[in-house]
C-alpha cells in the first residue's frame, strides 16, 4: 500500500511540475523569431557584422542576422545598415544562395533574392526570389522594417525553404550584397555555411499520457518479475520520455550554451577563431582557414551530448546488475564522461573543417567525428555495462 501511495505521489509531482514549467520557465526559452516588423525578437541572434565606410552611406551594411522559426520551414533574415543620411532612403540588396553548397553560385539549382526596403512607406519590405537564370519564383512583402520615425535602419524578411529548394539540416551557403557596382558585401569575402533546422514544439498532453502508460508497463513487468521486458521497456521508455521532456527545455538551453562557450574558449586557445553570441552561445561561427569564410555550427540536443546522456542513464538506472547505490554513484560520473567525450568529438569536427575547408564537413562530421565518439563511448559502455554483465553470466555458468 505504501509503495502505491509513493508511486501516486511521484506521478502527481511529475505532472504538476511538467505542466507548470510551461508557464514558469517561459523566460528561459530562446526567443522565437516572428515576422512582425517589431525586430525585438532578434536580440543577439547569430549574426555577422561589417565595418563602416566601405560604400555609400545609405547602403552601408552593418550586420546580417539569420535563423529559423517555430514549426515552419522558412529562412529568416534581419538586415541592419549604418544610420543613413536620409532615413527615408530606399535600400536594395540581394541574398545569394548556393543551394547545393559546392562553392559555386551559378548552378541551375541556385537562387537569389532581391530585397527592396522602403522606410518611407511605413517600413515596407518587398522580397523577390529568382533562379540563377533570372526566372521569378515567388514574391513576399509586408511592413517588416523600421519606418522613418524609427530610424530607417533595420528590416526583416523570410523565404520559404521549399521555394529555395532547401530541406531541414541541408547545408546551404549564402552571402548578402548591395545593388550596383561598388556595393557593400557581407561577409567581405567567402560566404556563410548554414544548416537550418526549424524549431519543433511538443505536445505536453501526449507526453504525459505516454509517461503514464510507461509507468504502468514497467510496474506490470516488475510485479510479474518479467525482468528482460522490464529492463527493455524501462530503459527505452526512460530515454524517449527524457528526450521529449528536455527538447526545448531550460536544461537543454543551458547545456547548449555551456558546450558552445567551452568549445569557443578551447578553440581560441588553439588559435582557431570562433564567434559566439550573448543570446545564442550554442551557435558557433567558425572561420575557415582555407578560404577565410565562416561556417555556422549549431549545438543542438545531439551535439550538446544530452541525447547520449539520456540513453546511458536509461541503461544504468534500471540495470539489474548494480545495487541502487552503485547506480546512483555511476550515473553522474558517466554523464560527466559522456560530456567530455562529446566535447572531444565536436573539437575534432571543427578542427578538421577549419584546416581542411568546407569540402571536409561531411567527412569531419559523419566519419571522423563519429569514429572518435564511437570508440570512446564503446569503451565507456564496456566498462559500465558489458564487462559486469559478462561477469554475472560467468558466475551463473560456473554455479550451474
Amino acid at each position: 500500500m505504501k509503495k502505491h501511495i509513493a508511486l501516486s505521489g511521484v506521478l502527481m509531482v511529475f505532472l504538476l511540475i511538467f505542466f507548470w514549467s510551461e508557464i514558469s520557465f517561459l523566460e528561459w526559452k530562446k526567443p522565437v523569431i516572428r515576422l512582425d516588423g517589431s525586430l525585438d525578437d532578434w536580440g543577439e541572434k547569430t549574426f555577422l557584422a561589417d565595418g563602416q565606410g566601405d560604400t555609400a552611406v545609405d547602403a552601408d551594411l552593418k550586420a546580417v542576422f539569420w535563423g529559423t522559426g517555430e514549426n515552419d520551414q522558412k529562412l529568416y533574415f534581419m538586415v541592419e545598415r549604418f544610420s543613413p543620411e536620409n532615413a527615408g532612403s530606399k535600400m536594395t540588396c540581394r541574398v545569394y544562395f548556393d543551394v547545393n553548397s559546392n562553392g559555386s553560385y551559378e548552378d541551375a539549382v541556385d537562387k537569389y533574392s532581391e530585397v527592396v526596403y522602403s522606410p518611407g512607406l511605413d517600413g515596407e519590405v518587398e522580397v523577390s526570389l529568382y533562379s540563377v537564370a533570372g526566372n521569378h519564383v515567388n514574391t513576399y512583402s509586408g511592413n517588416l522594417g523600421e519606418s522613418i520615425r524609427e530610424g530607417g535602419r533595420r528590416f526583416e524578411f523570410a523565404l520559404s525553404m521549399e521555394d529555395i529548394n532547401v530541406f531541414p539540416a541541408q547545408p546551404v551557403r549564402f552571402y548578402i550584397s548591395g545593388a550596383g557596382s561598388g556595393a557593400d558585401r557581407l561577409p567581405d569575402q567567402g560566404d556563410v555555411l548554414w544548416m537550418p533546422f526549424p524549431v519543433v514544439t511538443k505536445s505536453r498532453s501526449l507526453i504525459a499520457v505516454g509517461f503514464l502508460i510507461w509507468c504502468a508497463a514497467i510496474a506490470f513487468f516488475y510485479r510479474h518479475r518479467i525482468w528482460l521486458f522490464y529492463y527493455i521497456v524501462a530503459a527505452v521508455g526512460f530515454t524517449y520520455i527524457s528526450i521529449l521532456l528536455l527538447r526545448g527545455s531550460f536544461l537543454e538551453y543551458q547545456m547548449e550554451n555551456l558546450v558552445g562557450l567551452l568549445i569557443h574558449y578551447i578553440l581560441n586557445f588553439m588559435d582557431i577563431k570562433t564567434n559566439v553570441f550573448d543570446k545564442a552561445p550554442g551557435t558557433i561561427l567558425v572561420l575557415i582557414e582555407v578560404d577565410r569564410s565562416w561556417t555556422t555550427i549549431d549545438i543542438d540536443i545531439e551535439s550538446s551530448g544530452l541525447l547520449e546522456m539520456c540513453i546511458l542513464l536509461g541503461l544504468l538506472l534500471f540495470y539489474p546488475g548494480y545495487s541502487l547505490f552503485k547506480r546512483l554513484v555511476f550515473s553522474p560520473v558517466s554523464v560527466f564522461i559522456v560530456f567530455v567525450i562529446n566535447l572531444i568529438r565536436i573539437m575534432v569536427v571543427i578542427t578538421i573543417i577549419h584546416l581542411g575547408g568546407r569540402d571536409m564537413i561531411f567527412l569531419a562530421h559523419t566519419l571522423f567525428g563519429r569514429i572518435v565518439f564511437f570508440i570512446l563511448i564503446v569503451a565507456l559502455y564496456w566498462h559500465l555495462l558489458t564487462k559486469p554483465t559478462l561477469k554475472i553470466v560467468r558466475e551463473y555458468v560456473s554455479d550451474g
